[in-house]
């Protein structure tokens, strides 16, 4: 069995699976099959996603996503008594960036604050549209969850790869956001003396902040100081905590980055250039899973059945005998050059990685029985 399939259901295993990997290679049918792969190990499993697809709530036999934690029905699928689920049981729950920033604001603020903060428009914004609020979020609630010590594996479903690598860097840029920028500098001097009130009426007589308001306007800007002199006084602290701890739980033994692609090169250079960053910053790669790849009838050429003899003696007419001559041929070509392409990934990598690879489906994943098939190409 694959190193990385032992690890999985290992019981002292990874408790946090991050799949990363470019659009349209197949990532979020991965990380639900690794989730019942999971359960499958007698694990209790939960599989977090940002941008959930129609297919995933069709997979895992739920009518829709939610922002709440839901059980995924497994009643129905056939488990093979040689997998020991025990009391393991399947979850899945869509991540939602506002409601977890909502979240953290009731944490962190008194109720009086709070109702400022959250009526301030600048909030509004910041936590529903900001570059890197998202991803920030997502690991907050990931935190979060891993923190209650309810599950026994929390699998996550990334962004396209480069966004991904948004995850790795989110809590700090979203400091350095809040904390640094050329505003907040440029506010601080109002918001360190003599009450808000008078300190709030003074912030405009700042050239530099009167001409910013011109551009802007001054309701931008009142909503901009409002927030900024909430968070400066109440909630960076705890913030710049929590960024602190985040981070660390990335970079621990508790957690593992998979890198998911197709055998095509772009994907394939996406999950090198992935690879390449979580090294440099020393973050836990657990392997490569190379979906969709097309797998040759016949392993070695002494093994190809004689195509001009296949289909000797059957009552089949020629032009329906050249045609799947020719479907063979193109099957046999996409088996090659995805056996080269994965050599190729093999050959830029540390031979010590794993790669997993898991040939194409006969049909799309379209139900729980359709994922458990795709768990046992692992």
């Amino acid at each position: 069995m694959n190193n990385l399939l032992n690890r999985i259901r290992d019981p002292k295993g990874p408790e946090i699976i991050i799949c990363c990997g470019s659009g349209g290679v197949g990532k979020t049918t991965v990380s639900a099959a690794i989730g019942l792969y999971g359960v499958l190990s007698g694990k209790k499993t939960i599989v977090l996603t940002i941008d959930p697809a129609r297919r995933l709530a069709d997979s895992l036999g739920m009518k829709k996503f939610d922002t709440d934690v839901q059980r995924v029905p497994l009643e129905n699928l056939n488990i093979p008594a040689n997998f020991d689920t025990h009391d393991a049981k399947l979850y899945a729950m869509m991540l939602d960036a506002k409601r977890t920033f909502d979240q953290l604001i009731v944490r962190y603020a008194s109720p009086e604050f709070q109702k400022n903060i959250f009526k301030n428009r600048y909030y509004q914004h910041l936590s529903s549209n900001m570059a890197g609020s998202h991803e920030y979020m997502a690991m907050e609630k990931l935190y979060e969850i891993y923190n209650q010590h309810q599950y026994d594996l929390i699998v996550l479903d990334t962004p396209p790869s480069r966004r991904a690598l948004d995850f790795l860097e989110a809590p700090q840029r979203m400091l350095n956001i809040l904390g640094h920028n050329f505003f907040m500098k440029m506010f601080k001097p109002y918001l360190k003396a003599g009450k808000w009130g008078i300190r709030f009426l003074n912030i405009f007589a700042s050239p530099v902040l009167r001409g910013v308001s011109k551009v802007l306007g001054k309701q931008v800007m009142e909503d901009f100081a409002g927030f900024m002199h909430l968070w400066d006084g109440i909630m960076f602290e705890g913030f710049s905590r929590r960024a602190i701890e985040v981070k660390a739980l990335l970079a621990g033994s508790e957690t593992l980055f998979l890198a998911v692609a197709t055998p095509q090169r772009l994907p394939l250079d996406e999950s090198v250039f992935l690879y390449n960053k979580l090294k440099a910053n020393q973050m836990p790669f657990g392997g490569f899973i190379i979906n969709r790849v097309n797998v040759s009838a016949s392993k070695n050429d002494n093994q190809k059945p004689d195509i001009n003899n296949l289909f000797a003696g059957s009552a089949i007419s020629s032009e329906l005998k050249e045609k799947l001559i020719t479907v063979h041929r193109n099957i046999e070509q996409m088996a090659q050059s995805d056996a080269r392409s994965v050599q190729r990934l093999i050959d830029q990598i540390s031979s010590d990685e794993d790669v997993l690879q898991i040939p194409c489906a006969e049909e799309e994943i379209a139900n729980l029985d359709d994922l458990y098939r795709l768990t046992q190409q692992f």
